[in-house]
């Protein structure tokens, strides 16, 4: 019996052998290391103005001021910087404003990131129940590409309703994204 073990454990390895054998094969694995960077998408405002700089510039009447008054004032600077130091955010005051006072801000936003951006989407938010200032914002719908920059408008005209004395803040908030994630209209 211990002989017929034997020979049936010996046949079994002598099978095994033979199918290990069967399975071998050369082989060669090649692998490919890679790595992604991704870019990144930043803007600022590098240059900013007024276009009151002396006689106050009116809306409706075609000639400017005629009577040439400097009774308002407009005045545009930095407000915020992000942690590299770009101009993120500017403060726009505008002193002893009357109705029909006309204001147009100019605004260069570079493309300090390495994607082209295209504005996204911007809204105006003020305080109070009555504004009594109009506000419209403009700017180029292209795409900023890195290195390059678009020129922004905003136009601020303090309408009939406004009342002597009186405060009106508003805040525009402009999102610029990556140029393929925004729709052309």
């Amino acid at each position: 019996m211990n002989r017929k073990i034997g020979m049936t454990a010996l046949s079994l390895v002598f099978v095994a052998t033979i199918m290990l054998g069967a399975f071998a094969m050369w082989s060669e694995t090649l692998k490919i290391n890679t790595t992604v960077n991704t870019g990144s998408v930043a803007v600022e405002f590098s240059k900013w103005a007024c276009n009151d700089r002396g006689a106050d510039p009116q809306s409706g009447t075609p000639f400017h001021n005629e009577e040439g008054k400097d009774v308002a004032q407009c005045y545009v600077s930095a407000e915020k910087y992000d942690e590299q130091g770009n101009v993120i955010k500017l403060n726009v005051t505008i002193v002893n404003a009357y109705p029909g006072y006309h204001a147009v801000i100019t605004m260069a936003i570079d493309n300090i990131g390495t994607i082209p951006v295209k504005l996204y989407n911007s809204s105006i938010d003020y305080t109070g129940s009555d504004l009594a200032v109009s506000l419209t914002h403009e700017g180029n719908s292209t795409q900023i590409h890195p290195g390059k920059y678009g020129t922004y408008y905003l136009t601020i005209d303090v309408l009939q309703s406004a009342s002597e004395n009186t405060s009106y803040t508003f805040e525009v908030t402009m999102t610029f994204a990556q140029w393929n994630e925004v729709s052309t209209p």
